[in-house]
């Protein structure tokens, strides 16, 4: 069995190979992803929230805050969850 770290490595090379056979993360996925790779790589969000008025920073501002102080390991497998949710078999085309 891998590790969590191995498992998203892979989830990662997956997304990357663009072989997900046309279907796509909808905005809500991906600014889920986007707070989670914000996490896992930078940990807890830290900083001033943008301005209202900048609506796309300000909801990855938030979308990251949101997650407090959750752990690298944690939000690595909230990722590969959301992967999974919409590529089931993501692991067979991750190994090609």
């Amino acid at each position: 069995m891998s590790t969590v770290q191995e498992k998203f490595d892979l989830v990662q090379k997956f997304i990357k190979s663009g072989n997900t056979g046309g279907k796509e993360l909808d905005n809500s996925q991906k600014l889920q992803l986007y707070a989670l790779f914000k996490q896992i790589s930078e940990g807890p969000c830290k900083g001033s929230a943008p301005s209202k008025l900048k609506v796309v920073e300000r909801a990855k501002y938030d979308a990251w805050k949101k997650l407090g102080n959750i752990s690298k390991e944690k939000a690595q497998e909230l990722y590969i969850k959301v992967i999974e949710g919409v590529w089931p078999k993501w692991n067979e085309k991750a190994k090609l």
